[in-house]
Protein backbone atom coordinates (compact mmCIF):
# COMPACT_ATOMS: atom_id res chain seq x y z
CA UNK A 1 0.00 0.00 0.00
CA UNK A 2 2.79 2.50 0.99
CA UNK A 3 4.71 1.73 -2.43
CA UNK A 4 1.49 2.35 -4.41
CA UNK A 5 1.07 5.71 -2.61
CA UNK A 6 4.41 6.87 -2.67
CA UNK A 7 4.35 6.26 -6.39
CA UNK A 8 1.47 7.68 -7.06
CA UNK A 9 2.83 10.78 -4.73
CA UNK A 10 5.96 10.79 -7.15
CA UNK A 11 4.24 11.08 -10.42
CA UNK A 12 1.96 14.39 -9.54
CA UNK A 13 5.25 15.94 -8.14
CA UNK A 14 6.75 15.33 -11.68
CA UNK A 15 3.70 16.59 -13.64
CA UNK A 16 3.53 19.72 -11.32
CA UNK A 17 7.42 19.65 -12.33
CA UNK A 18 6.84 19.27 -16.18
CA UNK A 19 5.10 22.94 -16.17
CA UNK A 20 8.13 24.03 -14.86
CA UNK A 21 10.56 22.13 -17.07
CA UNK A 22 8.82 21.37 -20.40
CA UNK A 23 10.19 19.15 -22.58
CA UNK A 24 7.78 16.16 -22.20
CA UNK A 25 10.76 13.74 -20.34
CA UNK A 26 9.53 14.57 -16.85
CA UNK A 27 5.32 14.29 -17.75
CA UNK A 28 6.26 10.71 -19.80
CA UNK A 29 8.18 9.76 -16.44
CA UNK A 30 5.07 10.93 -14.15
CA UNK A 31 2.49 9.29 -16.61
CA UNK A 32 4.68 5.61 -16.50
CA UNK A 33 5.05 6.01 -12.08
CA UNK A 34 1.27 6.88 -12.08
CA UNK A 35 0.54 3.45 -14.23
CA UNK A 36 3.11 1.88 -11.91
CA UNK A 37 1.07 2.93 -8.90
CA UNK A 38 -2.40 1.33 -10.15
CA UNK A 39 -0.53 -2.20 -11.12
CA UNK A 40 1.24 -2.15 -7.62
CA UNK A 41 -2.53 -1.08 -6.04
CA UNK A 42 -4.07 -3.84 -7.80
CA UNK A 43 -1.10 -6.42 -7.26
CA UNK A 44 -0.82 -5.54 -3.23
CA UNK A 45 -3.93 -3.93 -2.19
CA UNK A 46 -7.92 -4.32 -2.52
CA UNK A 47 -7.84 -0.39 -3.85
CA UNK A 48 -6.86 -0.56 -7.09
CA UNK A 49 -9.87 0.69 -8.35
CA UNK A 50 -9.75 3.56 -5.52
CA UNK A 51 -5.87 4.66 -7.37
CA UNK A 52 -7.20 4.73 -10.53
CA UNK A 53 -9.93 6.70 -10.31
CA UNK A 54 -7.22 9.05 -8.75
CA UNK A 55 -4.70 9.17 -11.46
CA UNK A 56 -7.44 9.55 -13.93
CA UNK A 57 -8.75 12.23 -12.25
CA UNK A 58 -5.90 13.83 -11.23
CA UNK A 59 -4.65 13.71 -14.99
CA UNK A 60 -7.50 15.16 -16.04
CA UNK A 61 -7.51 18.18 -13.42
CA UNK A 62 -3.97 18.51 -14.10
CA UNK A 63 -4.78 18.89 -18.24
CA UNK A 64 -7.84 20.92 -17.73
CA UNK A 65 -5.75 23.52 -15.09
CA UNK A 66 -2.59 23.37 -17.45
CA UNK A 67 -4.96 24.85 -20.65
CA UNK A 68 -7.40 26.89 -18.77
CA UNK A 69 -5.87 28.46 -15.56
CA UNK A 70 -2.13 28.37 -16.12
CA UNK A 71 -1.73 30.89 -19.16
CA UNK A 72 -3.64 33.37 -17.17
CA UNK A 73 -1.72 32.61 -13.24
CA UNK A 74 1.91 34.62 -12.95
CA UNK A 75 3.83 31.97 -13.67
CA UNK A 76 2.12 31.16 -17.23
CA UNK A 77 2.59 34.89 -18.15
CA UNK A 78 6.34 34.99 -17.13
CA UNK A 79 6.96 31.52 -19.16
CA UNK A 80 4.76 32.66 -22.40
CA UNK A 81 5.60 34.73 -24.95
CA UNK A 82 2.66 37.81 -25.74
CA UNK A 83 5.08 39.19 -28.90
CA UNK A 84 3.29 39.66 -32.14
CA UNK A 85 4.73 36.78 -34.84
CA UNK A 86 5.23 37.48 -38.34
CA UNK A 87 5.92 41.17 -38.98
CA UNK A 88 9.60 41.79 -39.45
CA UNK A 89 9.35 45.74 -40.06
CA UNK A 90 10.83 45.03 -43.78
CA UNK A 91 9.59 47.60 -46.26
CA UNK A 92 10.76 46.42 -50.14
CA UNK A 93 8.43 49.20 -51.58
CA UNK A 94 11.07 51.23 -52.80
CA UNK A 95 12.26 48.86 -55.37
CA UNK A 96 8.88 48.61 -57.42
CA UNK A 97 10.08 49.78 -60.84
CA UNK A 98 14.45 49.58 -60.04
CA UNK A 99 16.44 47.39 -62.56
CA UNK A 100 19.59 44.96 -62.13
CA UNK A 101 20.61 41.92 -62.66
CA UNK A 102 19.91 38.11 -62.12
CA UNK A 103 22.73 36.84 -59.90
CA UNK A 104 21.48 33.08 -60.57
CA UNK A 105 19.43 31.36 -63.49
CA UNK A 106 15.96 32.23 -61.74
CA UNK A 107 13.34 29.30 -62.30
CA UNK A 108 11.46 30.96 -61.22
CA UNK A 109 12.87 31.73 -57.80
CA UNK A 110 16.97 33.00 -57.44
CA UNK A 111 18.84 35.68 -56.36
CA UNK A 112 19.01 38.99 -58.29
CA UNK A 113 21.48 41.94 -57.66
CA UNK A 114 19.51 45.29 -57.51
CA UNK A 115 21.23 48.54 -56.30
CA UNK A 116 23.70 47.61 -54.15
CA UNK A 117 21.52 44.77 -52.55
CA UNK A 118 21.24 40.63 -53.31
CA UNK A 119 18.05 39.75 -52.41
CA UNK A 120 15.82 36.33 -53.08
CA UNK A 121 13.17 37.29 -55.97
CA UNK A 122 10.84 35.50 -57.72
CA UNK A 123 9.44 35.68 -61.30
CA UNK A 124 6.20 35.96 -62.82
CA UNK A 125 6.66 32.08 -63.62
CA UNK A 126 8.96 32.07 -66.29
CA UNK A 127 12.15 31.03 -66.15
CA UNK A 128 15.62 33.89 -66.76
CA UNK A 129 18.86 33.07 -66.65
CA UNK A 130 21.93 34.11 -65.45
CA UNK A 131 23.02 38.26 -65.58
CA UNK A 132 20.00 38.83 -67.83
CA UNK A 133 18.60 42.40 -66.95
CA UNK A 134 15.66 42.20 -64.88
CA UNK A 135 12.54 45.15 -63.52
CA UNK A 136 11.04 44.79 -60.54
CA UNK A 137 7.34 44.77 -60.84
CA UNK A 138 5.83 44.39 -57.73
CA UNK A 139 6.48 43.97 -53.66
CA UNK A 140 4.27 41.57 -51.34
CA UNK A 141 5.84 41.86 -48.06
CA UNK A 142 9.27 40.54 -48.38
CA UNK A 143 8.35 38.94 -51.56
CA UNK A 144 10.29 40.63 -55.16
CA UNK A 145 8.80 40.10 -58.22
CA UNK A 146 10.81 40.86 -61.17
CA UNK A 147 10.30 40.29 -65.10
CA UNK A 148 12.93 40.37 -67.64
CA UNK A 149 13.38 43.79 -69.43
Amino acid sequence: MEMAIGLLVISLVLMFFEVLLPGMVLGACAILTMIASVVVAYMNTDHGNIFLIIALVSLAVFAVGFVYWFPNSSMGRKLTSTSAVGDLGIDLSELVNQTGLAYTNLRPSGKATIGDERLDVVTEGTMIDKDTPIRVIAVEGNRVVVREI
